[in-house]
Order: C-alpha cells, then structure tokens, then sequence
C-alpha cells in the first residue's frame, strides 16, 4: 500500500464527515449539479470516489455508476451509505480493471491534484472511455491553492499571495494530512490533450461569499474534455 492511499485511509472518517457540512463541498456540487442534470443509463466511472457522494448523485440521476477507490476505509463509508451502488476498490494510478471503451462518462472530482502519477491516470481515463465520451474532472485551482490571503485592517481577505506556481511539487493538505501534488494548469490541459482528448469547456466558479473573503478569487477547477 503505498503512503497516500495509507493517508487516505487514515483520515476517511473525518473528510468524509467534514464534507457533509462543508460549504465549499457544496459549492463543488453545485457545479456537478448543473453541469450532469439528467442522464439515461450512461455508464459513469467515479474515479476516485471517495466516500461514494458523487456516486449516488450520478445514479439517483439515471446514471450506471462505478465508484472505484484505493482506500478501503472510505469505500466501507461508501457502501454503508449508499448500498445500492457498485464500489470497487483499486488502485487508480495502477491499470484500472475495465475494459477498453467501457464507459460513457469518466468523472474524478478533487483527485487528480493528490495522486503522484497523473499522466499515467488521465491515460487510463482516455483507454477505458468510449469514443466520443466526456472527460469530466474538477480539481482545487493550483494557481491559488497554495497560497496566504492578504488580509486588510478590517480582516476582509482581499487578495492571495503566490511564491511559486510555475514549478511542481509536493505538499501536505493542512486539512487531512494528506499529500498534495501543484501543478501549472498547464499540466492537466497539455497532457488530456497528448492522451487524445478535446477540450470542450472549463469553469471556475465563485466560492467564497465575497463578505469576509474575495469572491472574485476562484477555488476550484473544472475541465471537461470529448475523446476524439
């Protein structure tokens, strides 16, 4: 078991609960909501999947979901809360145990930023989607994750202070103890693209309530690509 997924397992319980009552998890899924409203037995890959939420709204919308995940923990979260849906568990950054064309949609949601080997992930996306599928994935935005807010006398958070975005590297999430991996936007557009994916659109939606923080600084990222 390699240290992330150990991490993952480590902390399932209290992401899992911290996501419930999270106003940017739901923030998060108001962009999935508006995005996938209705589906009609589309085949659905949660990459990735966590606790299984995104799973269940995927299938309450009509959807065949699988959720797949390497951590244990957080699918035994998932398969008490949602037992109607298809959970296996696997390691995502090994070849995934699906075959080629498999799939109408890949989803992965907030993952692609915490696993090391990325490129080799979004080639496994591609290998198992069918042609002309969506490519769907949404992760917190690198060019203003790792940084401090400036925050004036008032204590209004106003800005966000960068010292490195071009370079790649690893951290620790302060949250959840878990790693983290920056990369440049640039990373996750030029490698779905070397893989064969069409860029169809990306969104970066408001987040913050533009009270005590900037709401014109993004959280996250999402991108949605066709494969050709």
């Amino acid at each position: 078991m390699n240290d992330v997924i150990r991490q993952w397992n480590d902390t399932a319980a209290v992401y899992a609960e911290d996501q419930e009552r999270s106003e940017f998890a739901d923030s998060n899924r108001r962009v999935i909501e508006e995005r996938f409203r209705q589906l009609n037995g589309e085949r659905v890959l949660d990459l990735g999947c966590g606790y299984g939420w995104y799973s269940d709204y995927f299938a309450s919308i009509g959807a065949r979901p699988t959720g797949v995940d390497g951590s244990e923990k957080m699918l035994e979260i998932a398969r008490e809360k949602y037992s109607d849906v298809d959970f296996i568990l696997a390691d995502i950054e090994k070849p995934l145990p699906f075959d080629d064309e498999f799939f109408d949609i890949v989803f992965s949601n907030q993952v692609l930023m915490d696993i090391e080997n990325a490129e080799f992930v979004i080639s496994e996306c591609e290998r198992v989607l069918k042609s002309g599928g969506i490519f769907y994935f949404g992760i917190v935005h690198p060019c203003f994750y790792d940084c401090k807010w400036l925050i004036d006398e008032k204590g209004y958070r106003y800005a966000k202070a960068m010292e490195r975005y071009i370079s790649s590297y690893r951290l620790t999430n302060e949250f959840w103890g878990t790693a983290h991996f920056h990369r440049p936007l640039s990373f996750y557009l030029n490698v779905a693209a070397s893989c064969g994916l069409s860029l169809k659109e990306v969104c970066e939606p408001v987040s913050y309530e533009g009270v005590n923080k900037n709401s014109d600084i993004p959280l996250f990222f999402f991108a949605e690509f066709i494969k050709k």
